[in-house]
């Protein structure tokens, strides 16, 4: 790479024989190779390009969560990221994504050590999980449970459902949710809303 001062060849720009001319932001002018942009139809590129808009599609009707747990409306952002590292398969355009790695959140909040969901009457059910203040584990943090419903693509975010303290709760389904699967995980958060914990995915429900 050349660098030169305007002042001497005045202003430059564009392709010039195998280089390619440019300004910085501080105004000193570069000459660098000029390189052929790489084809951006090749089979792999199509490939990454089919999986991202995939996963994109797939967690869209996450996004209100996702601005919560991953900081901001770009919070969509990082967990399509996450996605395509641990949960995508297949190849394009026949894209699978296996929900049960699919991450909601990450952070450092304890999550308990064991927890358990019964269904109680139709579409009510009841989730139990342990208290241990040996794991750091604060009486005041939120309880949140994310629900999935994948063939409607809808999502219900029960935020702040729970203290630990509380050790089980009861949540409902929508009725016009029946015979449908429905993908569930909780995550703990602190009492301010600013820290927590890794998502666990509790598996599929039906009511």
């Amino acid at each position: 790479m050349a660098t030169f001062k305007s002042s001497t060849f005045g202003k430059i720009s564009g392709k010039h024989g195998t280089a390619v001319a440019a300004t910085r932001k501080d105004g000193l002018n570069i000459l660098k190779v000029y390189r052929v942009a790489s084809n951006p139809n090749t089979a792999g590129q199509k490939n990454q390009r089919g999986k991202f808009g995939f996963v994109v599609k797939e967690l869209n009707c996450m996004r209100k969560l996702f601005t919560v747990t991953f900081g901001g409306q770009y919070g969509i952002n990082r967990a399509v990221s996450l996605a395509m590292k641990t949960c995508v398969s297949g190849e394009f355009s026949d894209f699978k994504i296996d929900y049960s790695q699919v991450q909601i959140s990450k952070g450092n909040v304890p999550v308990p050590g064991s927890y358990g969901i019964n269904n109680l009457i139709k579409n009510t059910f009841k989730l139990e999980w342990s208290d241990s203040e040996l794991l750091n584990e604060k009486p005041d943090d939120n309880l949140c449970i994310v629900l999935l419903n994948v063939t409607n693509k809808q999502m219900v975010y029960n935020q702040n459902i729970a203290l630990r303290s509380s050790k089980v709760v009861e949540f409902t389904l929508p009725e016009y949710w029946s015979k449908s699967e429905i993908h569930t995980w909780l995550y703990f958060s602190s009492s301010n809303n600013k820290y927590f914990s890794d998502s666990k995915y509790l598996g599929i429900i039906t009511n």
